[in-house]
């Protein structure tokens, strides 16, 4: 991500055509390509900027599960239904979100869970204040 001369725009990590054309390719032949899996793996990392990793497996957990929801939903992409790189980017970002939500659930944070005992002394969760 540099800054190309003369210019005061930054250079684009990566060229939404380019991307298209790719994924297209790629939903043809049925097989994602070293050269898609890599501008996965850049969107990825560029939409994982955005959060905090306490934990850095944690983070690599959650990235790689978004690089999986992508090469497991990209042939969902309609050239017609708008922008290919705003498409695989979110589907990173809801799969980074998605697993952090499994190693981190908070349903139930902050509540106390009071158990009772049915009469063959098996026992059940009752409320969850």
């Amino acid at each position: 991500m540099g800054r190309t001369k003369g210019s005061g725009k930054k250079k684009n990590y990566l060229d939404n055509e380019e991307l298209k054309s790719e994924m297209l390719n790629c939903k043809e032949s049925k097989v994602v390509s070293d050269k898609l899996a890599k501008m996965f793996q850049l969107i990825v990392e560029n939409v994982s900027r955005s959060f905090y990793w306490a934990n850095p497996d944690d983070g690599e957990d959650c990235k790689a599960n978004a690089v999986f929801e992508l090469c497991k939903n990209f042939w969902k992409y309609e050239p017609e239904n708008g922008n290919a790189f705003a498409f695989c980017s979110q589907i990173a970002y809801f799969g980074i979100a998605g697993t952090w939500r499994i190693l981190r659930p908070k349903k139930y944070d902050g509540t106390i869970s009071l158990t009772c005992f049915d009469s063959s002394n098996n026992n059940f969760d009752m409320y969850n204040i």
